[in-house]
């Protein structure tokens, strides 16, 4: 009787002592995340860890009100310098430039997303300050690959031994630069002062802000390729119903020929973005968004 009785007061100071700490200790875990290939509206992704990654398309702004855990175990919140992404591997850090205005900040991938075929990234609100988009913009998004390994060494440590903001630091101090797109595009310099200013307060993220010139462009659909001609010219005459404005031009792979199917040049990003929606719509999954730097 007596063993019954230590044995059912083990039993109780387990579940009311040992269980909370386990379930603490695995609430407070980040771990590297890759992650298993998974579906969104028919499409299939397949995560990887990918440091030549390096893409153009549209950025969306995340709206979510309160923070969630991520697949790692991280917080994913609007307050923090964070994205979502569909493929790369959790964590990443990517360099984000908005394509309009030259302003470029380094961004640390810890979700999935977004839940859109049409777009490649979706930011934080306040990483989206940073680059100064409002709804939805053109970005590049490049892999930084030493600043990555550093965070992905990181991995299975408490949320309370790591600052992932801080962390993003490695890179160079904040840089303000004068942007030089057009004069349309020009912000007075005082503008420009009272980013800097606010650039300096924030130099502990170390999120490597910059400003730089960049080109004038036009967007492109970049449908598919094909290796032989005759395919390519067929592909044009069943796309012509839904768009007629198509280009075949003549690449070089490898050493091997190939056939690019691509659209005429589109100014702007409203425009390539509904042809884009069209043509995937039709099957053409993998059709993507180019840019092409106009010639001054």
């Amino acid at each position: 009787m007596l063993n019954f009785f230590l044995y059912f007061v083990a039993v109780i100071y387990f579940v009311l002592f040992s269980y909370p700490t386990i379930a603490e200790d695995k609430e407070s875990i980040i771990k590297y995340e890759v992650g298993k290939p998974y579906k969104i509206k028919g499409k299939w992704y397949y995560p990887n860890n990918n440091f030549n990654y390096r893409e153009i398309g549209i950025a969306s702004i995340n709206l979510q009100k309160n923070d969630r855990k991520t697949k790692n175990g991280e917080i994913f919140s609007n307050k923090e310098i964070l994205a979502k992404h569909k493929t790369l591997a959790l964590p990443t850090i990517v360099r984000v430039t908005n394509l309009v205005n030259g302003y470029s900040i380094n961004v640390r991938i810890n979700d999935r997303g977004p839940r859109n075929n049409f777009r490649i990234i979706e930011l934080s609100k306040r990483a989206a300050k940073y680059l100064k988009i409002k709804d939805r913009g053109l970005v590049e998004v490049k892999v930084v690959e030493d600043l990555t390994l550093q965070q992905q060494s990181l991995v299975n440590t408490k949320h309370n031994n790591v600052n992932l903001e801080e962390d993003i630091a490695l890179g160079k101090e904040i840089v303000e630069t004068e942007n030089l797109l057009d004069n349309n595009d020009l912000e007075s310099k005082k503008k420009d002062k009272v980013v800097s200013k606010d650039s300096k307060t924030k130099k502990k993220l170390k999120i490597n802000l910059k400003k730089t010139r960049v080109s004038p462009y036009y967007l492109r659909v970049n449908i598919t390729k094909f290796k032989n001609f005759n395919d390519a010219a067929d592909l044009k005459k069943k796309l012509k119903p839904i768009y007629d404005k198509i280009l075949i031009s003549l690449g070089l792979l490898n050493g091997q020929k190939y056939y690019k199917v691509t659209t005429v040049p589109i100014k702007t990003l409203d425009e390539a973005e509904k042809i884009l929606h069209v043509i995937q719509k039709k099957g053409f999954n993998n059709a993507k968004l180019f840019i092409e730097r106009k010639k001054r």
